[in-house]
């Protein structure tokens, strides 16, 4: 009979590919990996596993075993869950993107520490997929909504984008006015891949064949870039409105971006988890202040305003 300790060896290897990647997830060397793998297949006189020079796939036996394995870790989460319900200690998991860590959830942090100190943050930032139904992350924020999986979810916020430039690019290059504002400028701009729309148009100027100079799908390159006179950025008003080597251009205008709250519905009711809640919220809260209500959600999850939703979130994310 296969035991936790020996399907989260097995669940790790089949979900990462590679004895070093398994290794990492478990927090020991690729040699354990390695040989504790071996002993089960031992074990069950069977290979659960194809091995090529690169990569480990899961034979048809280990295929079949996969959707117990995920049970017995879904079990195992569980378990540890409750038994921590009401703890005001131990680690929480965001993921987010660097500009919303910078403005958003670092400060919440601040206000947790100081309430309840034995809480720790671990911080991912990386603008890629986040897999919360498979608990890469306790909680979420991102400005995308998701799409799969059973998940709790909530709009903070509504926040702003605006286009933004350097004073020595604008007296190279002269003000942008609207109507014709973009045609003949320098333009900063996350991928096309990943936000396709800001190649269309950008806080309501419509863009044909726009010049754009720089890529990246980090934004606080793209206010780099823009600091340094390299062209015209979209900007999250929240960070470029306190950096005095910018000046903001068209300043009625905007883009407005939705910030979604995202979190695992077996963590919605810890104690860690309620107060990580409530600090992200109260900082968050002059800005839903000064935006339209969020749509009422139906709250079956016992977090008021959350609503059960499916989701992975996506890689477009401009914020």
């Amino acid at each position: 009979m296969i035991n936790w300790d020996d399907a989260r060896f097995f669940l790790a290897l089949a979900r990462r590919g590679s004895l070093r990647q398994a290794g990492l997830e478990l927090g020991v060397d690729q040699a354990t990996v390695g040989r504790r793998i071996t002993l089960l297949e031992q074990q069950l006189g069977a290979k659960l596993f194809i091995r090529t020079p690169r990569h480990y796939r899961p034979s048809p036996l280990g295929e079949a075993l996969l959707p117990q394995a995920e049970a017995m870790a879904q079990a195992a989460l569980t378990m540890m869950r409750t038994a921590s319900l009401g703890e005001l200690e131990g680690e929480l998991c965001i993921a987010t993107t660097d500009t919303l860590a910078q403005g958003f959830v670092l400060p919440a942090f601040t206000l947790l520490r100081q309430r309840h100190p034995g809480i720790r943050l671990k911080l991912l930032t990386a603008v890629s997929v986040s897999d919360i139904p498979n608990q890469e992350a306790d909680l979420a924020i991102r400005s995308v909504r998701p799409e799969q999986g059973d998940l709790v979810v909530k709009r903070l916020a509504t926040i702003k984008m605006g286009l933004y430039a350097s004073p020595d690019y604008l007296a190279r290059r002269g003000t942008p006015r609207s109507g014709q504002a973009l045609q003949e400028h320098d333009l900063l701009l996350f991928p096309r891949e990943l936000v396709a729309r800001h190649w269309l148009s950008l806080c309501g100027e419509p863009l044909h064949e726009p010049n754009v100079v720089l890529q990246s799908n980090a934004q606080l390159v793209l206010m780099a870039a823009a600091r340094q006179g390299l062209g015209i950025a979209l900007l999250s008003t929240f960070l470029a409105e306190e950096d005095p080597a910018l000046v903001r251009l068209l300043p009625d205008q905007h883009d407005p971006i939705d910030i979604w709250m995202v979190l695992h519905p077996d963590v919605q009711k810890t104690g860690r988890m309620r107060a990580l809640v409530a600090a992200l919220e109260e900082v968050f809260q002059p800005l839903q202040q000064t935006q339209p209500s969020a749509p009422p959600l139906s709250n079956t999850q016992g977090l008021s305003g959350y609503a059960p939703h499916t989701g992975h979130f996506l890689r477009n994310e401009p914020c």
